[in-house]
């Protein structure tokens, strides 16, 4: 990455809720990060589900000005929850510490697959009821 690339605090997340296997149309999704760089909030994005439970968030980035040239350890605490039915779900807790893309899942773009009856647990270095579809 070029020293005034953006910088990616949370790469692009594509995904599927389902609710016993079968896909769930109408789930509302709120992304959230908040950035140790950056004093001010990062307004959640929000996404709801199509008819096939499938849902898409666009990576969230900032311009670098210096920071790529300034030697410190990011860090950038990243949020999924899904609402449904009147309930919440943790679905995607994690620390991200680089600005580089796809970081998150060691290289791998993040498509996730949220089965609500799951309980939340670790699922590599990430936490919650979404685990990463494997290629």
């Amino acid at each position: 990455m070029g020293a005034f690339d953006r910088l990616v605090l949370f790469s692009e997340v594509r995904g599927t809720v389902l609710k016993h296997g079968a896909p769930v149309a109408g789930a509302e999704l709120i992304q959230k990060v908040v950035w140790s760089d950056n004093e001010n909030e990062i307004a959640p994005q929000r996404a709801v589900t199509d008819e096939k439970g499938a849902f898409r968030f666009q990576p969230i980035t900032r311009a670098a000005w210096f920071l790529r040239l300034i030697p410190a350890q990011p860090i950038m605490l990243q949020k999924i929850v899904i609402r449904y039915e009147g309930v919440e779900y943790t679905a995607w807790r994690h620390s991200k510490n680089s600005y580089d893309a796809d970081t998150e899942l060691d290289g791998r773009p993040i498509r996730l697959v949220c089965e609500l009856t799951s309980q939340p647990d670790y699922d590599g270095k990430h936490y919650g009821i979404c685990r990463a579809e494997v290629d």
